[in-house]
């Protein structure tokens, strides 16, 4: 049995309700919901995406066709690998 706080459990809806938002975005236009590496690094911190790009959570795009051009991100993506964690952390504590 899974047990959660009541002030956890308003957490998990309201960050979901940010997810859904973000999605929304992400399929109406799609270009608003692209961020840069540099604002992805400050956002949720350049370790654990450097990670989530490791293990194939999630996957870059380039602006343009060199190979000097900005590596992006799609923000919706980046809010439900690091929702996942969250929710990963609450269900399967000790």
């Amino acid at each position: 049995m899974i047990v959660i706080e009541l002030y956890e459990l308003k957490n998990i809806c309201m960050e979901m309700a940010s997810l859904g938002a973000a999605n929304y975005v992400k399929m109406t236009k799609p270009a608003d919901d692209l961020i840069s590496q540099r604002e992805a690094y400050r956002e949720f911190q350049e370790c654990r995406v450097k990670k989530w790009v490791q293990k194939g959570l999630i996957t870059t795009t380039r602006g343009g066709a060199s190979i000097r051009s900005k590596v992006l991100y799609s923000r919706a993506d980046l809010m439900a690998v690091e929702k996942a964690e969250k929710l990963n952390c609450i269900i399967n504590k000790l």
